[in-house]
C-alpha cells in the first residue's frame, strides 16, 4: 500500500513537471514576445498633461501589484522551515518541492492569465516590426537569456529541481538527492535554486515597449531576486573552482 501511494505520488510529480514546462512556455511567450505599437501611448514625460491616463493606469497597478504579492508569498512561504516541517509531520517530505513547483506553477498561470495591460503610459517604445536589424537584435536578445536560464536550469539537475527525483528516490528507498552532492554544492543551493540572475533580469527589462504594468513586473521581480539570493563568498569560490575544473577538462579532450 505505502509503494502504491508512492507510485501515484511519482505519477503526480510527473504531471507537475508537464505542467511546469507548459506554465513556463506562456511565461516565455508573455516576456518575449515583441509588443506592438499603440498611438494611445503616453510617454512618462507628459504625465503631468495626461491626469486621465493615470487614472487609466491605476487599476491595472493595483490588481498587478496585488498578483505580484501572492506570487513572491507563495513563493517564499512555502520555503520556510515551518512548512518543511509540516511536510515532513505528514509524511509528504519526499513530495515538498513538487508540492512547491506545482503551487508556483499555479500562482504564475494565474498571474499570466489575469495579468491587467497599464499600456496608456510608457517609459519608452521601439517598433521592432518595422525593422529587421531590431527585431533580430530582440529576438537574439532574448533567446540568450532564455538559453542561459534553461542551461543553467540542466546543469542545476532539473529533475531535482522540480522534484521528481526526490519522489523517485524514495520510492526506490534511496538517501534524499541532496545527500549524495558535495558540502559546498549543498550550501550553494541552500542559498539559491535558481539559475541565471541576469539572464531573467535582461528578459525582463529588454522589452520593446516599457509600459507602467512591465515596469512593476520588471522591477518587483528583479527585486525580489536580489534579495531572496544570498550566496556568500564560499559559493563563489565554489562556482570559480568548478569553472576552472571545466576549462581543464576541455583542454584535456
Amino acid at each position: 500500500m505505502a509503494n502504491f501511494a508512492k507510485v501515484l505520488l511519482l505519477l503526480a510529480s510527473v504531471a507537475t513537471f508537464v505542467y511546469t514546462f507548459f506554465v513556463v512556455g506562456k511565461l516565455m511567450l508573455f516576456l518575449s514576445t515583441p509588443r506592438s505599437i499603440s498611438k494611445a501611448h503616453t510617454w512618462i514625460f507628459n504625465l503631468l498633461d495626461n491626469k486621465s491616463r493615470l487614472e487609466t493606469a491605476y487599476g491595472p497597478i493595483v490588481f498587478d501589484t496585488l498578483y505580484l504579492i501572492a506570487f513572491i508569498f507563495q513563493h517564499s512561504f512555502l520555503k520556510s522551515a515551518m512548512v518543511k516541517h509540516l511536510w515532513r509531520t505528514l509524511g509528504l517530505a519526499a513530495a515538498e518541492r513538487t508540492i512547491y513547483s506545482l503551487t508556483s506553477s499555479i500562482c504564475l498561470h494565474y498571474l499570466l492569465e489575469n495579468w491587467l495591460p497599464a499600456q496608456s503610459i510608457v517609459l519608452w517604445q521601439i517598433d521592432v516590426d518595422e525593422s529587421a536589424p531590431l527585431w533580430w537584435t530582440f529576438v537574439v536578445t532574448h533567446g540568450l537569456g532564455w538559453a542561459v536560464i534553461f542551461g543553467g536550469s540542466l546543469i542545476m539537475d532539473l529533475p531535482e529541481l522540480l522534484g521528481i527525483k526526490q519522489v523517485y528516490y524514495d520510492l526506490k528507498e534511496y538517501g534524499e538527492p541532496i545527500a549524495y552532492k558535495s558540502k559546498e554544492l549543498r550550501n550553494l543551493y541552500s542559498h539559491f535554486r535558481h539559475p541565471s540572475f541576469v539572464g531573467l533580469s535582461v528578459i525582463l527589462f529588454a522589452t520593446n515597449v516599457m509600459s507602467l504594468d512591465r515596469l512593476l513586473l520588471a522591477s518587483l521581480l528583479t527585486v525580489y531576486m536580489y534579495v531572496a539570493w544570498s550566496t556568500d563568498d564560499k559559493d563563489v569560490a565554489y562556482q570559480k573552482q568548478q569553472l576552472q575544473c571545466k576549462k581543464h577538462e576541455l583542454k584535456a579532450q
